[in-house]
């Protein structure tokens, strides 16, 4: 095996990993919505924060770290407009994640316990980051597409 096959290998597990559970956490939560149950949405936002320190950001480090190495290894430059775009990518789904998703679900954990569950102020919450976690999805897939397509 070649440093760029296992640097390859690393950047497409972590990427699988850190997409399977954004599509995860964002097909849950469509699920516990349409059931209307409010309590299952609170726990899926609580393990989706707790997500954070074990899986997204360790898998954002691998994607980016083996990412950068398969550049240096392989035949790509920084140049690349597939690349500039993967990388564009990674820091609005990182910014999004950092800057919004977390702040959103705060901002529910504090509206239950001002409001109560089945208040009109936690389901506007629940619907902010209910968009939030779609764009985030959307935003992983085109980058999966740019990355493997290569169309710039």
């Amino acid at each position: 095996m070649t440093l760029y096959e296992l640097l390859l290998f690393v950047h497409v597990l972590a990427a699988a990993a850190w997409f399977g559970a954004v599509a995860f956490v964002v097909l849950v939560m469509e699920l516990a919505l349409r059931s209307g149950d409010r309590n299952a949405l609170l726990r899926l936002i609580e393990y989706d924060d707790r997500l954070a320190p074990i899986l997204y950001i360790p898998a954002v480090i691998l994607v980016l770290t083996a990412g950068i190495g398969l550049v240096f290894d392989g035949p790509w430059s920084f140049g690349d407009g597939w690349i500039i775009a993967g990388l564009c990518l990674l820091v609005a789904v990182f910014v999004l994640g950092v800057g919004f998703n977390l702040p959103a679900a705060k901002r529910v954990r504090s509206a239950v316990e001002a409001t109560g569950v089945e208040s009109a102020e936690v389901r506007a919450r629940l619907q902010s980051f209910r968009m939030l976690s779609w764009i985030d999805l959307v935003l992983l897939v085109a980058a999966v597409f740019v990355m493997t397509t290569k169309p710039f």
